[in-house]
């Protein structure tokens, strides 16, 4: 065993990757010991509970019998596997966010600098526009128009009742 699992445990401690992982390499060989013990406990108690015969018993009543015991020691078993498994996963998951933290900093960065060129270029997109708006809007050169003929049609309106009046 390490040094960080003979002494009273600093869980603050664990923040430190390293020291996270050792601590979870040696809980998962732990579960992994309480779980041969249990399969190992589970047959022998499978061996002497299904050996069990009774006078009258049917085929295979001494099964059914032991399988009442033998479900509490797999429920063990599995509960071992799981926590070793919890363990395994534990260590992997604080690695990602560690990973993930790290590299959070440069993400802004990079993401700050495209919304920066973004900003840009949709200002000097607005820019064109509104100097092509600017330019279209300014009167040109005075020239005179000719004005509109008094007796022509001057909307819609007009030009169907032209066009009634002359069919």
């Amino acid at each position: 065993m390490t040094e960080i699992n003979r002494r009273e445990l600093d869980y603050d401690r664990l923040l430190n990757l390293k020291a996270l992982s050792t601590w979870t390499y040696d809980r998962q060989g732990e579960h992994g010991e309480d779980a041969r013990a249990y399969e190992a406990a589970l047959a022998s108690f499978q061996a002497h509970l299904r050996s069990q015969h009774v006078e009258g018993d049917g085929r295979r009543s001494a099964v059914r019998r032991s399988r009442k015991v033998e479900k509490h020691l797999k429920a063990l078993v599995k509960a071992s596997r799981r926590a070793e498994r919890a363990a395994e996963e534990l260590r992997t998951s604080y690695a990602t966010h560690v990973a993930h933290v790290a590299a959070l900093p440069g993400q802004r960065e990079a993401k700050a600098i495209k919304r920066g060129d973004r900003r840009q270029a949709l200002g000097e997109i607005t820019a064109k526009s509104l100097h092509k708006t600017a330019a279209a809007a300014a009167p040109a050169e005075e020239t005179p128009q000719a004005p509109a003929p008094a007796d022509g049609p001057r909307g819609l309106g007009d030009l169907w009742k032209q066009q009634r009046k002359g069919a």
